[in-house]
């Protein structure tokens, strides 16, 4: 197969994949995300939940918010096969994480406050998977604080959701 032709063939299946989004919420659509993950494997592209998966999304995170609410914060990718849900919230991202051991921004604090023991996440980014101090005017990683799962994403953020 050419790199034309899978190009073209990925497209295809992206699209139904949007489509089944922008159906709604019946069961089939949602058994087509699912099937469409088993096929792809791992695609680490970050989507928007498509309404069809909004009640395995409420199972996964245990919510009781409107379908509008839980679309709005809803993402999805496809991990291993698996449909996996992330919801973002105040300082809950979804996307990569953020694994840099050296953050210019942070050495500018560390500088700036005169050697805190703890940079606030506001500086560093609430991706980094890192506490931070600063040490003689530079910003230093102590420990990792998150676990960052094989797609590259912070792991206790994602969810695995089941078909309804």
């Amino acid at each position: 197969m050419t790199v034309r032709s899978l190009c073209a063939v990925l497209t295809l299946v992206l699209a139904a994949f949007a489509a089944t989004a922008a159906r709604g919420a019946s069961g089939s659509d949602a058994a087509e995300a699912f099937a469409y993950c088993r096929k792809v494997g791992t695609d680490s592209r970050v989507r928007p939940l498509p309404p069809a998966l909004v009640p395995s999304f409420r199972r996964a995170f245990g919510l009781h918010a409107p379908d509008e609410y839980v679309m709005r914060t809803g993402f999805v990718r496809c991990a291993d096969g698996a449909v996996l849900g992330c919801g973002v919230g105040a300082n809950l991202p979804c996307g990569p994480a953020d694994t840099r051991r050296d953050i210019p921004g942070a050495d500018a604090w560390c500088r700036e406050n005169h050697d805190p023991a703890m940079i606030p996440a506001y500086v560093t980014g609430h991706a980094s998977i890192y506490a931070w101090r600063c040490e003689a005017g530079r910003a230093v990683p102590v420990k990792p604080v998150a676990r960052v799962d094989a797609q590259g994403f912070v792991a206790a953020y994602w969810r695995r959701l089941r078909p309804p």
